[in-house]
């Protein structure tokens, strides 16, 4: 009885590490859903809505659609997830990339879709877009990935 005891609190604990619950993958599924449905949205400095977003307020939006409250700015939002490596990014998951080069430097984010996509609102005079995060200029300016969702 207690080899069994012993083996069924070892594959629950099994479980807890896994990807998540049947909850956090459709939520998970519904924000990159989400996301790809604002795709051509133009960017909007302090846009969160469809007539124009910014990343962060894409991002804000995008959760929002699926019931998860963020903080507005991108700074606020990378502090209250959990810090993860890249390697680890699953769909949902937060990316954020710097550009200190420019004369008021910024931070950026973008929403990771899998298998090194992501969307996100680019600049003035872009929109919404999916791209890679391997191509130029995101590696180099790449700061971290956090996950906000289990």
């Amino acid at each position: 009885m207690l080899r069994f005891t012993i083996l069924l609190f070892a594959a629950t604990l099994a479980a807890c590490a896994g990807p998540g619950s049947k909850e956090s993958l459709a939520t998970r599924r519904a924000i990159s859903d989400t996301a790809i449905a604002q795709i051509g949205v133009p960017y909007r400095y302090g846009g969160n809505d469809r007539d124009g977003f910014d990343c962060s307020g894409l991002v804000q939006y995008v959760y929002a659609q699926s019931g998860v409250e963020l903080p507005r700015s991108t700074t606020e939002m990378m502090k209250i997830g959990a810090r993860i490596a890249y390697s680890n990014a699953r769909v949902g998951d937060l990316l954020f990339y710097t550009f200190r080069d420019r004369k008021h430097p910024s931070m950026h984010v973008a929403i990771y879709l899998g298998d090194d996509w992501m969307v996100h609102a680019p600049s003035s005079g872009g929109q919404v877009t999916k791209i890679r995060t391997d191509e130029k200029p995101w590696p180099k300016r790449y700061v971290a990935a956090v996950r906000i969702l289990p």
